[in-house]
């Protein structure tokens, strides 16, 4: 049977796309085009990377998947052994890496989790699974699909159980005038109408404060719900907020006809940079006091992105220049915006903060890189940029309390899962700070402290190592005490590819190392009809021996190495590296005896560094 008719046959039961062979959608809109339709799966399945079928989790399939991993060593085996009675009987199937998916019936409420015990992920609400239709999977069993494990949606979600059971069947309106189904679509257009009200009246959009007090008591009052909790169940006041906030921005973006927009000196700025203004007089912070009894409650750590980044955590990426650092984690946190996958591993989605600080220009073109490799769109994603410098080694820590204002007043309340600082040596330069004075990482340190405790959020910060990777991260060592998660990254000499490890992860197994390959995407950008480019990470396995150098790169590395050795032709850029400027590296390949043209020696210089022999940054060069 063919892979399009298998899908056609699947899709007699679930909403279907295609994969490639690593699992990645290859479809415009990604696992959101899942569909039914025989027309358009067929349409989508003649593409000509489409191998394997891919079927939505959550509510939209009525299916939630809990995925046990056995790859790199992890113990999935024996957890489903130790948890054989809390898993139940229910239909079971094998994947291609030896694992198993046990399928069972979806649960409002029940999320994208990842990382639980270190081998187990639960794949619901946005998220999707590979069905066992597709080539290297299949199932093991021919059970009837039981009710989700309350136990293990405890725990990954870190409501009480008695919220999750299965809801109870009704109609749209019962005898009493109450929404008992359909419940997303009548909040969704109970924003939407509360919203053009307002803002037909006020010229402007309200507050999320102005909302919560008055439109969502009305909506409480006509929805019922199922287990006496709304918010468990995925319609209670957090999917108010988060559509209020997404209805907003597809409003200022002019992607809803019927809303009569404002005038701009109205509208809210289009990022979180442009909103930097008041200073608040003093940092506000709420202590909390616990009980064991609440210690003792308290989930276990999750992920937002398995197995690397912790939720409501202090991490660091770190590596060397010309490692793909910026790359890596502008992909992990539009996966999280998206709620999308990170290379098999789930994700939790989330809003995103992304302080940009070395240049809007450069993330702006690797966003729209990364959004045309996978096919989605970044209309009305939750993903912000600040490109206002933001100094965040400061004693009494103005800016960020400015960081604060902007992003509570451009998020209109709603909390940020999510802030990236890249770079960490950028967001001290700003203020005078010096990475390797122990007070001014302090300083660094409460900032990013700060911020996680006002949102209980997860703060990234990118890093550089020093000369040699395995010496840590560059500067102070209060840093490294401080963060809960290390990512250390190393590029191979001569290739492209990476590898990161996890020499840190606080309260939870460090990650197994995992190889990543950069590859060159190239578009033409429609609003100037020019061609951009840009990376991409795709993983793939240890690199092969590096091979030798032709003999101009040999001469080359010869002419560098005896200017590095002269300390007189070294320049130092505003980061703390050292390298020597490109002309000057040029000039003396010139006098050795090689002579280029000036686009003979661009093509040559981007071969080196493409190839990993050379790094070139701030307009310096020096060896990998």
């Amino acid at each position: 049977m063919s892979l399009i008719d298998k899908a056609l046959e699947v899709a007699e039961d679930y909403p279907v796309f295609p994969c490639d062979t690593k699992k990645r959608p290859v479809c415009q809109g990604g696992f959101k085009a899942a569909t039914q339709d025989p027309d358009e799966v067929e349409r989508l399945f003649s593409a000509g990377n489409a191998a394997l079928i891919g079927i939505p989790t959550g509510e939209v399939s009525g299916v939630s998947v809990i995925d046990i991993d056995v790859r790199d060593g992890k113990q999935g085996k024996d957890w489903v052994v130790d948890n054989a009675e809390m898993l139940g009987v229910t239909k079971v199937a094998e994947t291609q890496s030896g694992g198993w998916h046990y399928y069972y019936k979806h649960v409002s409420g029940i999320r994208n989790r990842a990382g639980i015990d270190g081998c187990v992920d639960v794949r619901g609400d946005g998220g999707y699974v590979i069905h066992p239709e597709s080539t290297g999977y299949r199932w093991v069993n021919d059970e009837d699909f039981a009710a989700f494990p309350p136990r293990v949606a405890t725990q990954a979600t870190g409501l009480a159980a008695t919220s999750l059971e299965p809801p109870m069947g009704g109609s749209d309106i019962d005898a009493w005038g109450n929404v008992v189904d359909g419940r997303e679509k009548f909040m969704a257009r109970m924003v939407l109408a509360s919203l053009a009200d307002y803002l037909r009246e006020h010229g402007t959009y309200p507050t999320m404060q102005w909302m919560e007090e008055n439109v969502y008591p009305v909506y409480e009052r006509k929805v019922k719900s199922r287990t006496g909790d709304l918010n468990a169940e995925g319609r209670g006041i957090d999917e108010f907020r988060k559509k209020v906030q997404s209805t907003i921005i597809r409003g200022r973006e002019g992607k809803i006809a019927d809303l009569h927009i404002a005038p701009q000196q109205n509208n809210a700025p289009a990022s979180v940079s442009d909103s930097v203004a008041k200073v608040p007089a003093t940092i506000e912070r709420k202590i909390k006091v616990k009980t064991l009894g609440e210690l003792r409650a308290t989930p276990p750590p999750s992920f937002m992105i398995a197995d690397y980044i912790i939720d409501n955590s202090f991490g660091v990426v770190f590596g060397q220049p010309a490692t793909f650092k910026s790359f890596l984690v502008l992909d992990w946190a539009l996966c999280i915006a998206h709620g999308i996958d990170w290379n098999d591993r789930p994700t939790r989605q989330g809003v995103v903060v992304y302080l940009a600080m070395e240049g809007q220009a450069g993330i702006a073109v690797r966003a729209e890189a990364w959004h045309r490799e996978h096919q989605l769109s970044d209309e009305g994603i939750p993903f912000y940029a600040v490109t206002t410098p933001i100094g965040m080694a400061m004693e009494n820590a103005p800016d960020v309390l400015q960081l604060k204002d902007a992003i509570e007043d451009t998020l209109g309340g709603v909390s940020p899962d999510l802030i990236v600082v890249d770079t960490l040596a950028r967001s001290m330069s700003g203020s005078g700070a010096d990475e390797n004075s122990a007070t001014d990482m302090g300083y660094f340190v409460r900032s990013a402290d700060l911020l996680r405790e006002w949102f209980e959020c997860t703060v990234l910060a990118v890093h550089h190592s020093g000369k040699d990777t395995d010496r840590g991260l560059r500067g102070s060592s209060a840093l490294l005490g401080a963060v809960d998660t290390s990512i250390a990254i190393k590029r191979q000499t001569g290739t492209q590819c990476i590898e990161i490890s996890n020499p840190k992860q606080k309260d939870v197994q460090e990650a197994e190392p995992l190889w990543l390959e950069a590859r060159e995407v190239r578009f033409i950008k429609d609003a100037f009809a020019q061609e951009q480019s840009s990376l991409v990470l795709d993983v793939t396995g240890a690199p092969k021996k590096e091979r030798g150098l032709s003999k101009d790169q040999q001469l080359a590395m010869r002419v560098l190495q005896e200017l590095l050795a002269t300390e007189t032709q070294t320049e130092t850029d505003e980061d703390g590296s050292i390298g020597v400027p490109l002309d000057v590296w040029r000039a003396a390949i010139h006098a050795a005896g090689k002579e280029y043209s000036n686009s003979g020696w661009v093509n040559f210089r981007e071969r080196m560094f493409t190839s990993g022999i050379v790094t070139i940054f701030s307009g310096l060069v020096n060896e990998t």
